[in-house]
């Protein structure tokens, strides 16, 4: 039987046991774990393992930035003000820069202005303050009077960081920005000294502004916008024309209401109705009057068909029988008709049918009917209808109220019919030069959009000319400083200690985690258990804890001719959780079906196949069995170091004959001892050609005759190519894996040469360096309870 066809999604089921298909199951033992599958719980677990380096990185982090900010980035600031224009209209105001107006007109929007007011001009005088012009000479008188900075790095660029002129921010719900009448001016630096020797020739420098020169300003300004605005109106003429010619030709007066809040002041306040809105209007208008006469025709075509149906005649027959009903001479041989007819039948009861009397009334009844036909025919010709002699009879009270009606819904359809068509030419005409005005708009509303551009543009032009106008005519005012620098104990640093400590906080946390996870990413050992749960489909049968300390043993030596070590006692000194870790592994083991000859293999040296080994032999022996543990690690035995014995001989020397093999049964039936070693002997070069000898497969088999488990140390499986000639042989393996040892790629490799005709070699994995015991039934891969042990196919 298969064992890796009881493997479930990682887990052993109980039907798994009792299958009996030998062919390997086609799924790979590995199962790589993909990042998808990375849960919250793994995250804050891989943080949890490296939070030694993630709290150091996070501590140098936040010292770093500390630092710095006490080096570099803590600086002192204060704020001054500045009265820069009167607080009534008397006194000089300054003027308007004509970059700073050029930048305005430029950016005039395409949409109307908030309102016609015009606004203060602070806002140009904060653009003039902040120009190079007034600051560049600021910065060089302040370099001279502090001849210790260093123009290396205190530049220009710098110095206007560490520089703000702007105005005061507004505390009310409406705000005063533009109309605000004092300026804050706020520098930064590193020392008390060097923000007031700043503000100090910042504000005498400012007070002194030259109002000649502004003035002068005011003027150029003044003959800038006054250009401006006689370019603005030709552009405003030019548009009109385009306006009126493309109306002109497409005979629209404005084709969409679309954009109406921009046209409504270009077109002179023709009202929110456009064409498309009136052809809108009049397609709405005829499709309500064509569904109406919809309605009406299918109500008078149900009218029609039911007259139709009652009469069974065509509307021209039905025609035809309307005017002989009012023909005077039809109807007066009609009665004769009649009349004939009523006699000959009351004749035809009294007399013979061959008396005289009846042939004179047939005679006369033939001819009057004769007569009625010729009428009829007469007035069918007239309406084209065939044969009239079938109309004969339609002369009753109630059939001529038949006709009549039928004949009128004949009509009435027919005028309906002729509206119903008129209407849908109607309609598409409509719709015709809907979608011709529809495309008309676009064109018009870019024209339109243009014209409200310049009107905007010129109504900005005329305030600012105001404004101009005014400023010349005020008189001098003279600004004034409204703050104290002298004050240093007012002046405050532009980062918080608090601020800074919490920034430093959150660095250091960022970095400790980032550090963590790039620490936790870059590690390619499995650290817990379920990272090897996660990349295996095996079930993990048993879990061994960390042990600081072991048993101590104490062996006796048989030596007939071969050296074999017997287990005498043993002093306790591992841990009980440690040993009892081993109990519950043989437990699983038999559960799954242990057989007699059991392999302990891992991917790489150092993982404690040699402990697991040992203890499991200790373990099989204690509850009764008799065991050999043989070292067939060739190249590096190491068995003997774990148990503490010699290694003067052993399976190297049997296998390369050196020694005969042994006759278990005799040379132990006077031994009491359940647990015996075998150890590895003398180290080999070629290991591969003594474990593919036919002396090996022979120990095997006495071995397994002789005793109830043998249990095998091999060598690493990534390494040494023996080991897998080793599992082929043998009827069942045990897989450990340690944590903090085994690497990911390595358990990878050792897996996939399972998947090479191995895999009903393998029971399942032991993990070895656990942080504690974790026995229980529901901590480790589900194992099924009462089930019999069947035997393995090799």
């Amino acid at each position: 039987m298969s064992l890796d066809s009881r493997y479930v999604n990682g887990s052993l089921g109980a039907e798994g046991l009792l299958m009996s298909d030998p062919e390997p199951h086609s799924e790979s033992l590995l199962q790589p774990i993909t990042a998808d599958k990375i849960t919250i719980g793994e995250f804050l677990a891989g943080i949890k393992r490296r939070w030694k380096p993630a709290v150091i990185a996070g501590v140098v982090t936040a010292v770093v930035w500390l630092g710095c900010y006490y080096l570099f980035l803590r600086r002192y600031q204060h704020t001054i003000s500045l009265q820069v224009e009167a607080i009534k209209p008397l006194g000089a105001r300054q003027g308007t820069s004509l970059e700073a107006i050029r930048g305005l007109i430029q950016s005039v929007p395409s949409l109307a202005l908030p309102s016609g007011e015009a606004v203060g001009d602070t806002t140009t005088l904060v653009q003039i303050l902040n120009s190079d012009l007034v600051l560049r000479p600021l910065y060089e008188q302040l370099v001279d009077q502090n001849p210790d900075l260093d123009l290396q790095t205190y530049t220009y660029r710098a110095f206007r960081k560490s520089l703000s002129i702007e105005e005061p921010r507004s505390t009310g719900l409406l705000g005063n920005r533009g109309n605000a009448k004092v300026l804050q001016i706020t520098f930064s630096a590193n020392n008390k000294n060097m923000v007031k020797n700043a503000l100090d020739l910042i504000s005498k420098e400012l007070t002194q502004f030259n109002e000649a020169e502004k003035q002068e300003q005011i003027f150029q300004n003044l003959r800038y916008v006054n250009q401006e605005i006689q370019k603005t109106l030709g552009q405003i003429d030019e548009l009109e024309d385009q306006l009126n010619q493309f109306r002109s030709e497409n005979q629209v007066l404005r084709p969409d209401s679309v954009g109406g809040a921009i046209a409504g002041g270009i077109s002179g306040g023709q009202g929110g109705s456009s064409d498309a809105d009136l052809y809108r209007g009049q397609l709405a208008n005829l499709l309500k009057i064509k569904s109406e006469n919809d309605s009406k025709l299918e109500f008078t075509r149900e009218t029609f068909d039911t007259l139709n149906r009652q009469l069974r005649m065509s509307p021209a027959e039905a025609l035809v029988a309307s005017n002989l009903n009012t023909s005077q001479n039809y109807k007066s041989l009609l009665e004769k008709l009649t009349d004939a007819e009523q006699l000959l039948a009351q004749e035809m009861a009294r007399l013979q049918p061959n008396s005289p009397t009846v042939r004179s009334l047939e005679e006369e009844r033939r001819l009057l009917l004769a007569q009625l036909k010729q009428e009829a025919q007469q007035i069918a010709r007239r309406n084209q209808v065939s044969n009239p002699e079938s109309l004969i009879g339609y002369q009753g009270t109630v059939t001529e109220a038949l006709i009549g009606k039928y004949l009128e819904a004949k009509v009435e359809m027919e005028s309906l019919q002729r509206m119903d068509a008129e209407l849908s030419r109607q309609i598409d005409t409509v719709r015709a030069e809907l979608n011709r005005i529809v495309r008309l708009a676009n064109p018009y509303r870019k024209i339109e959009q243009r014209m409200a551009a310049a009107q905007q543009s010129l109504q900005l032009l005329l305030q600012t000319r105001q404004s101009l106008q005014l400023q010349i005519a005020q008189q001098d005012f003279t600004w004034r400083l409204l703050s104290d620098i002298e004050d240093t104990e007012q002046y405050t640093t532009t980062m918080r200690l608090l601020v800074a400590l919490a920034i430093a906080l959150v660095l250091g946390g960022v970095s400790g985690v980032v550090l963590a996870l790039l620490l936790e990413l870059l590690d390619a050992r499995f650290l817990e258990v379920d990272q090897v749960r996660q990349n295996t489909r095996l079930p993990i049968v048993g879990q061994v804890p960390i042990a600081s300390e072991f048993d101590q043993y104490s062996f006796s030596r048989l030596e007939a001719p071969l050296t074999l070590w017997g287990l005498q006692h043993h002093l306790a000194g591992a841990t009980p959780a440690f040993k009892e870790s081993f109990y519950f592994l043989l437990s699983h083991l038999e559960q799954l079906g242990l057989q007699r000859s059991l392999a302990i293999t891992s991917a790489q040296a150092g993982e404690g196949r040699s402990t697991i080994a040992a203890y499991m032999a200790l373990a099989a022996a204690a509850i009764g069995k008799r065991v050999l543990l043989i070292d067939a690690n060739l190249r590096q035995p190491g068995l003997h170091q774990t148990l503490g014995i010699a290694n003067t001989s052993g399976l190297a020397d049997l296998l390369i004959g050196a020694f005969p093999l042994p006759e278990w049964s005799s040379l132990l039936s006077a031994q009491t001892e359940r647990l015996w070693v075998l150890t590895a002997g003398q180290p080999q070069q070629e290991p591969m050609t003594l474990l593919s000898s036919d002396a090996w497969h022979a120990l095997l088999d006495a071995a397994n005759a002789a005793f109830d488990l043998v249990i095998i140390d091999t060598a690493p499986l990534v390494s040494f190519a023996e080991t897998n000639r080793l599992l082929a042989r043998v009827e069942q393996s045990l897989f450990v894996v340690r944590l903090g040892k085994t690497k990911r790629d390595a358990f990878a490799t050792a897996l996939k040469e399972y998947d090479l005709g191995l895999k009903d070699k393998i029971l399942g994995i032991v993990v070895n360096g656990t942080a504690a015991a974790k026995q229980s039934e529901a901590e480790i891969s589900p194992i099924p309870s009462r089930i019999t042990p069947v035997a393995v196919n090799t």
